[in-house]
């Protein structure tokens, strides 16, 4: 079994933002040498997320709308009650947005539908933050 580890930064210049990085992932993927396998994105950070989404911009906009409604700013959260960084929403919508994806890999690419676009979601940005890519397989 081949293993294959690649990082790289993302730095928003909003504090919440969602930046398309399947080009990113495929290029490790092709570079990875795994022919057939599966392709794990994990972010070292708990306050962002990566998912799989439609293409369609919009739906970005939508998703930290829903985010925005479903944890609210200033709602007297223990952690920021404890923590000066005063940031308990970024955790919780990276929680709610899915932390990390396993993808599947076939014929040394990532085997991703038609529409199917993978997105680093940040909640509590402006500054370089890491994203493991681990590819495995033959």
């Amino acid at each position: 079994m081949r293993s294959y580890r690649e990082t790289f930064d993302v730095c928003t210049r909003r504090k919440r933002e969602v930046v398309d990085i399947t080009e990113t992932i495929r290029q490790a993927c092709r570079g990875s040498g795994v022919r057939d396998g599966l392709c794990l994105v994990f972010p070292h950070h708990t306050s962002s997320a990566v998912y799989v989404s439609d293409s369609d911009r919009h739906l970005t906009d939508d998703l930290l709308d829903a985010l925005a409604r479903a944890v609210p700013e200033g709602e007297g959260y223990a952690h920021n009650r404890v923590d000066p960084k005063m940031n308990a929403e970024a955790h919780l919508m990276a929680v709610l947005a899915g932390h990390h994806i396993l993808l599947p890999v076939s014929d040394g690419d990532l085997d991703l539908g038609l529409y199917q676009t993978i997105y680093y979601a940040e909640f509590d940005g402006c500054r370089p933050k890491g994203v493991l890519v681990k590819v495995v397989g033959e």
